[in-house]
């Protein structure tokens, strides 16, 4: 049993708790208010510290790189539409392990195939603490995951089979939304990688009539369709901003993020660019560019905690500080998304302590 005392807790949802104390009992919040007493509880006194539920990066290949080979267990290339493959499968643990997410506060991950296929397969969301792979997942069918990026006509052009072209992408897409039934078979949140205007654009217009749970990977020229992404409240994962200077690649403009924030779309961050993982620090990263942009400090807490856990449907369990809950608790010395200088301090995951 813990007890958390005398922080500036940023619950996640927007609300910033001044000088509250978290009661953690087994794996969960038991009790959050002021003044708790537990007296057989261990006390973290986090007085002058920010404590944060533990953040979600909800779309990782990393994990899927098994050491020392690298080869790729997400990238399953010989047939295009793989909705019954599960990355699970995929997920090697000493190199999850090795990434030591937690020290960046990241406490969950999506792990996800990659972009080489229309529909890659489902994502699976893990703890991060060192554990039995079987022991940390929160949820194994979590989304599907799709693309209709370049790096499907990459992959199956290069063999001379379909799609060798974007029309060709889209076909299939379309082939196994309306004659396979995919929406309905799978009825589940879809997570589908588009980067430029054309493809984000094309896939809109697409679904613009089917009732689906819709959130974009990488989503770089976000503003270009940001009135269609308004309408269906679609989310968007940005990758690696800095992977390629991918902001002035794409002309990104961050500072309309404000008309999704304001219209209700869910933003989240993700240490994967293009399909390819890089590391953890590259998550905060991206949070500090949004922030700079002027989105409001706890509206870029929730894009790292209750956001990402609504896209991939297990916000009942994790991404907010509130009782009943996961123990994903971190504590910075400074708020992360403010201050370049601020570090963890102390992590804890299912109520266990991994870092302090």
């Amino acid at each position: 049993m813990y007890l958390i005392k005398n922080g500036t807790v940023h619950t996640g949802t927007g609300k910033v708790l001044e000088e509250h104390d978290i009661l953690v009992e087994g794996t969960k919040i038991r009790k959050i208010g002021k003044n708790l007493c537990e007296e057989d509880a261990e006390v973290i006194d986090a007085t002058g510290k920010q404590v944060f539920p533990g953040f979600i990066d909800p779309h990782s290949s990393i994990g899927a790189m098994g050491i020392p080979t690298r080869y790729r267990d997400n990238a399953e290339t010989t047939n295009v539409i793989n909705p019954d493959l599960s990355v699970k499968y995929a997920i090697d643990p000493d190199e999850v392990n090795a990434q030591e997410f937690y020290k960046s506060g990241i406490t969950s991950v999506g792990f996800s195939p990659d972009h080489s296929n229309v529909i890659g397969g489902q994502i699976t969301v893990c703890k991060t603490a060192p554990d039995h792979m079987a022991n940390r997942i929160v949820k194994e069918h979590a989304a599907m995951k799709g693309s209709v990026c370049s790096t499907v006509k990459d992959v199956y052009g290069a063999s001379n089979q379909m799609p060798k072209t974007r029309m060709g992408i889209f076909h299939l897409l379309k082939e196994a939304i309306r004659k396979d039934d995919l929406l309905k078979k799978y009825q589940m949140p879809f997570v589908i990688a588009a980067e430029t205007a054309g493809e984000v654009q094309c896939l809109m217009e697409l679904l613009k009539d089917e009732d689906i749970q819709l959130t974009i990977v990488d989503g770089f020229e976000f503003g270009d369709a940001i009135e269609e992404l308004k309408e269906k409240k679609v989310g968007i994962i940005f990758g690696n901003f800095s992977n390629l200077s991918q902001i002035s690649k794409h002309e990104i403009d961050l500072s309309r993020l404000k008309e999704l924030v304001e219209n209700g779309n869910r933003i989240a961050f993700t240490n994967t660019c293009k399909g390819a993982s890089e590391g953890r620090e590259v998550f905060i990263w991206s949070a500090i560019e949004v922030y700079r942009a002027g989105i409001d400090a706890e509206d870029v807490v929730k894009m790292m905690t209750i956001q990402p856990a609504e896209m991939l449907g297990v916000a009942d369990q994790i991404g907010s500080i509130e009782v009943g809950k996961d123990a994903d608790i971190t504590i910075y010395s400074d708020h992360p998304v403010k201050s370049y200088a601020a570090h963890v301090q102390f992590c804890m995951i299912n109520g266990k302590v991994v870092l302090s």
